[in-house]
């Protein structure tokens, strides 16, 4: 996208946005924003007598508290920047919940 504008750039507007109306220590904010790590991994797999590579996305948000929240995805139109998005996403809504571990139930 040309113009900037992606899913990540919105959730972190969103973050920084409200982390404005918050009191927090300098730094905090960029260290509550930013994925802990991401990675790309690629792997063949034979199907019908071809091979086919596939890549896929790997990113964790935060660790804190465990378990780590983050995304996965193998599909072809995701992107490193959507599995970080969804990673941040899970980590705020988790926060947000304050409940189970797995964060599945918090709506």
């Amino acid at each position: 996208m040309s113009s900037g504008h992606s899913f990540l750039n919105d959730v972190n507007q969103m973050f920084s946005d409200a982390a404005q109306l918050m009191s927090m220590e300098d730094g905090l904010a960029n260290k509550i924003n930013v994925c802990n790590a991401s990675y790309i991994t690629r792997f063949g797999v034979r199907l019908r007598g071809k091979m086919y590579t596939f890549e896929g996305w790997r990113s964790v948000h935060s660790n804190h508290p465990s378990p780590a929240k983050g995304g996965i995805r193998y599909a072809p139109y995701a992107d490193l920047d959507e599995v970080e998005a969804l990673a941040a996403l899970m980590t705020y809504k988790c926060a947000l919940g304050s409940g189970p571990i797995d964060c599945s139930d918090v709506a």
